[in-house]
C-alpha cells in the first residue's frame, strides 16, 4: 500500500531545497507520476477585467492548444473552477463546481478542456489577504484515496507558498531553517497537535494520542492556525514546515 504521507512529506523536502521555480516545477512533474495527474497549474485568480491565464499564472503544465485558447478566450474570468475557487477554502473536485443553466460559456469550457483529455480533477484554493490563488490538478481520470487527497493538499499549498518566496528571492536557507525573530512562535503542545495533523490524524485521534479533550486539541490547532495565518488543516501543516516549525 502507498504511503502518500511519507511520500508528500518527500516532495516538501525536495521543494524546501529548491533555488528556483523551476525545480519546484520539475517536483510537481515527478508528483504527477505518483499521484496520476497530468497537468497542474499554480495560479492566482483574476483581479482585473483585463487579466488572462498568462498575467496570473506562477507556475504550469498544460497542452500548448489548451493553454493559448484558454488564454485567448479570456476563459480565466468564466471558468466554473475559479469561480468555485473564490467561494471554497478545501480541496475540491472539477465536477463539484457549480454550473448554471444559463452559463453557456462556463459549460463550453468544461467541455473543451474534456474533449482535450482534462475530463477530472482537483483544485485547492488559499484564500490570501489580497486574493485567492488556485493550484489546480488534471487529467483524463482522477480517483484518490484520502490520504492522497490529504497529501495532495499539502504538496499544492506548499509549492504556492514555496515560489511565492523565491519570487522575492527568499534564500532556501532562510525557509528551512529555524525561526527569524518576530516570526510566529507556537506553544510546544501547539506543535505537538500540528505534527500530528501532518501525519494524518484528526482532532480525536491526537486528543486520544495526547490524553487531551478532543476541545483542546482543536483549540490548539485553531490557535496555531491564527497564529500562521492558515485556514484549514493542510494550509496549517504547510504553513509551519515553511517555518521551520515541524521538519
Amino acid at each position: 500500500m502507498t504511503n502518500f504521507t511519507q511520500i508528500s512529506f518527500d516532495l516538501l523536502s525536495a521543494i524546501k531545497q529548491s533555488s528556483d521555480a523551476d525545480q519546484v516545477c520539475a517536483i510537481l512533474e515527478h508528483a504527477s507520476h505518483i499521484f496520476g495527474y497530468e497537468t497542474f497549474v499554480v495560479a492566482g485568480a483574476p483581479l482585473k477585467s483585463q487579466d488572462n491565464l498568462q498575467d496570473r499564472l506562477t507556475l504550469g503544465r498544460l497542452p500548448a492548444r489548451w493553454s493559448e485558447r484558454y488564454g485567448e478566450c479570456g476563459y480565466i474570468h468564466h471558468d466554473p473552477v475559479v469561480a468555485h475557487a473564490r467561494r471554497m477554502n478545501g480541496l475540491f473536485r472539477w465536477s463539484d463546481a457549480p454550473v448554471g443553466r444559463d452559463e453557456r460559456l462556463a459549460r463550453t469550457i468544461m467541455g473543451e478542456a474534456s474533449e482535450i483529455g482534462l475530463r477530472d480533477g482537483y483544485c485547492i484554493p488559499i484564500q490570501d489577504l489580497t486574493c485567492t490563488r488556485i493550484v489546480s490538478f488534471g487529467g483524463a481520470h482522477l480517483d484518490l484515496p484520502d490520504q492522497a487527497l490529504s497529501g495532495l493538499h499539502m504538496l499544492a499549498i506548499y509549492a504556492d507558498l514555496a515560489v511565492r518566496d523565491l519570487a522575492v528571492r527568499v534564500p532556501a536557507a532562510t525557509r528551512q531553517r529555524a525561526l527569524a525573530p518576530g516570526s510566529p512562535r507556537c506553544s510546544p503542545r501547539e506543535i505537538e497537535c500540528i505534527k500530528w495533523a501532518a501525519a494524518g490524524k484528526t482532532g480525536w485521534e491526537t486528543s486520544e494520542i495526547l490524553s487531551l479533550s478532543h476541545r483542546t486539541v482543536e483549540s490548539y490547532l485553531n490557535t496555531a492556525a491564527q497564529k500562521l495565518g492558515a485556514t484549514n488543516r493542510a494550509h496549517l501543516v504547510a504553513q509551519a514546515l515553511r517555518h521551520g516549525i515541524i521538519d
